[in-house]
């Protein structure tokens, strides 16, 4: 069956590169759902600086799993995580925004 509403929120994960790494790291993610318009606003504010990385990426991230400090402790989502992967990781923002704009418009191709 087919929804006419989405789901408010989906997972998917993003594809980060880390310093070091051969691979990128993967961190599930669960982002909030835009509407069509409300996704167009969206990348308009980002692209003209309207909405910083960390404001805008706040905006369309639920949460987030698999994530831990320097002692291994699991890390929650907040702002100030955020600010602090996107701080830490130089293109985490970019992959981040091509991540949630691929998840919410492409579908996943099965077999």
């Amino acid at each position: 069956m087919f929804r006419i509403d989405p789901e408010p929120t989906f997972a998917a994960d993003a594809a980060l590169t880390a310093p070091g790494q051969a691979d990128p790291a993967i961190l599930p993610i669960r982002w909030k759902h835009l509407r069509r318009d409300d996704l167009k606003k969206w990348i308009d504010a980002l692209a003209s600086s309207d909405l910083s990385d960390v404001d805008g990426l706040a905006e369309v991230i639920a949460g987030w799993d698999g994530v831990v400090d320097a002692q291994g402790k699991e890390v929650p989502f907040s702002r100030e995580a955020l600010r602090e992967l996107l701080g830490a990781y130089h293109t985490a923002g970019a992959e981040l925004v091509r991540a949630y704009v691929r998840a919410l418009t492409e579908s996943r191709l099965g077999n």
